[in-house]
């Protein structure tokens, strides 16, 4: 099977549904028990939001916003990563995006939005990076493991026979 845009692109797809999805389950399931509350990035895009262009956007805009981020940006960036940087394998990869996608939440998107830049290293920034990380990871991980079950095996000699 040749390896078109369209099935690299579902690959990418299928494999930030899973990332953004154990993302979740870390903000609102992990988080709490280590901060005492989940991660909430919502609450950074509202305040990015109303800090830029003076409105608060509903709850759900966030939410989209956060999920189109999780499903579309980032993982153009992680694929351009890939290609640039292919030798450094999936792990290396996934941490990249994951320190990438935690500085930009909390080193430019925070600034902008009126907090601390990283928001002062507290617990949260800690806690927020492992989300990232794990986010990160998963992507890279389950990207390239798609790639590998759709990679033919070389035939496999006979076994047996005279």
């Amino acid at each position: 099977m040749t390896n078109s845009w369209a099935q690299t692109g579902l690959r990418l797809v299928l494999a930030a549904a899973a990332a953004m999805a154990g993302w979740e389950i870390f903000a609102k399931g992990i988080a709490p028990l280590i901060m005492g509350g989940p991660l909430s990035p919502n609450g950074l895009i509202v305040s990015l939001i109303k800090s830029q262009i003076g409105i608060k956007p509903p709850g759900y805009v966030a939410t989209v916003l956060h999920w189109a981020t999780g499903l579309a940006a980032y993982p153009v960036g992680f694929l351009v990563l890939a290609t640039v940087l292919p030798r450094i394998g999936f792990l290396g990869q996934g941490m990249i995006v994951g320190i990438g996608t935690w500085f930009l939440a909390l080193g430019v998107f925070a600034p902008l939005a009126g907090l601390p830049f990283m928001l002062n290293f507290g617990t949260i920034t800690w806690v927020s990076l492992w989300g990232h990380l794990a986010y990160g990871v998963t992507l890279a991980g389950l990207f390239a493991l798609q790639r590998l079950a759709e990679t033919p095996s070389a035939p496999q000699p006979a076994v047996g026979r005279a």
